[in-house]
């Protein structure tokens, strides 16, 4: 295999992680001597080609084997290997199969929410480091078993795929936030809309609550885990409505929320509003991703890094502006984490991913019953 140069894209990357591991106050200098980590990738859709590519991108990961139903998609994801590393990874219908292997460190997994509860605790059991995709389970008792199995093998590295918490300009921006600049923190307003409805995945499994958990569960996870961790903690409550039935001329089985709006309250004051669709107008105006935090001295745009203050006297402040390979830098610090001598703790906890899930159970619940609903109405009694 030829020698992989080290391209400036991939430095962001490292230096990233690496700036993570040793704001932790670890030692990552001996880890990046090590051999790379001999990573196996169980589903190849969409977001498995996207970790697929994102780790191809790493010295520090060997890409040795490839898992999914589709041959299809294991046949692209073998090509893109191959052309990238010149070296073509086996590839297995069963992912089972590629969890009995005894050369691989370490799986990503990225299939349909309904199996993750099963993959992720099959890969533990078979001894490999874990990354797993969002959401960490459709509900409590799925995620708390995963917590409790993770609990018993505290050597096996297990990250989830949140990579908001390893972006620098997240980080950066929550810091700011939590250092007073902007004030006393009052509201986040976020959306999250396109022109793409209706989605479905492979086998419609995003067109099915049962499967996918909602939207509320699949994809709004990424922004109540933001919301947690700017106000430190899960909202009080929620309020919503929505519809199901927006698509369903073509989809008449269809039974997701493909347009919804919540409001949600925290303990001290702080709330958050959030609009999520897919059957906005194909137009930038009205489509794409906001996350901002407004405070009594001043506001933060997570989606383009600007601090802007209200004393006109104060210049705008830039933080990490442009596109940043987050994916990419929450996979290197998953390997940081598995080649470090000493625990590195995670960018988002196990606990954290829980309280995402219970999150979107909580907007669910609002949404579909159209009230105030509280999180005690949806909490199960936490793991000690």
């Amino acid at each position: 295999m030829p020698p992989i140069r080290l391209n400036r894209r991939h430095f962001l990357g490292c230096s990233a992680a690496a700036g993570w591991a040793i704001s932790q106050g670890k030692d990552v200098e001996g880890a990046m001597n090590l051999p790379p980590v001999r990573l196996g990738l169980i589903g190849l859709g969409n977001r498995g080609t996207n970790l697929l590519r994102s780790a191809l991108d790493l010295p520090e990961a060997e890409i040795i084997a490839l898992a999914d139903v589709e041959e299809r998609h294991r046949r692209r994801a073998q090509g893109i290997a191959e052309k990238a590393r010149n070296r073509r990874p086996d590839a297995y219908a069963d992912p089972l199969e590629l969890l009995a292997r005894d050369d691989l460190d370490a799986v990503l997994i990225a299939v349909p929410n309904d199996r993750h509860a099963t993959l992720n605790r099959a890969a533990l059991d078979a001894g490999k480091h874990l990354y797993a995709e969002k959401p960490l389970g459709l509900d409590l008792p799925e995620c708390d078993a995963l917590i409790a199995a993770s609990a018993s093998r505290p050597d096996q590295i297990v990250h989830v795929g949140f990579q908001r918490r390893s972006n620098p300009r997240f980080r950066e921006g929550v810091d700011l936030i939590r250092s007073g600049d902007l004030g006393t923190p009052l509201e986040a307003r976020s959306s999250w809309t396109s022109s793409n409805g209706p989605v479905d995945g492979h086998d419609n499994w995003l067109s099915h609550r049962e499967r996918s958990g909602d939207w509320m569960i699949e994809q709004g996870v990424h922004i109540w885990d933001w919301l947690h961790w700017v106000a430190d903690g899960p909202p009080a409550r929620a309020c919503g409505f929505g519809r199901r039935d927006v698509f369903a001329e073509l989809q008449p089985d269809r039974d997701v929320t493909d347009h919804y709006s919540v409001t949600l309250e925290w303990p001290n004051g702080f709330h958050a509003s959030f609009v999520h669709s897919w059957v906005d107008p194909a137009d930038d105006a009205f489509t794409g991703i906001s996350q901002r935090i407004v405070g009594t001295a001043g506001g933060f745009d997570f989606g383009t890094g600007t601090a802007t203050f209200r004393d006109r006297s104060l210049p705008r402040r830039s933080i990490h502006p442009g596109n940043l390979p987050d994916t990419r830098f929450a996979l290197s610090a998953f390997l940081v984490a598995i080649r470090s001598p000493e625990p590195i703790a995670p960018p988002v906890t196990l606990h954290d991913a829980r309280l995402a899930t219970l999150t979107g159970l909580l907007v669910r619940q609002a949404v579909d019953e159209r009230r105030v609903v509280t999180l005690d109405e949806i909490e199960a009694p936490s793991i000690a």
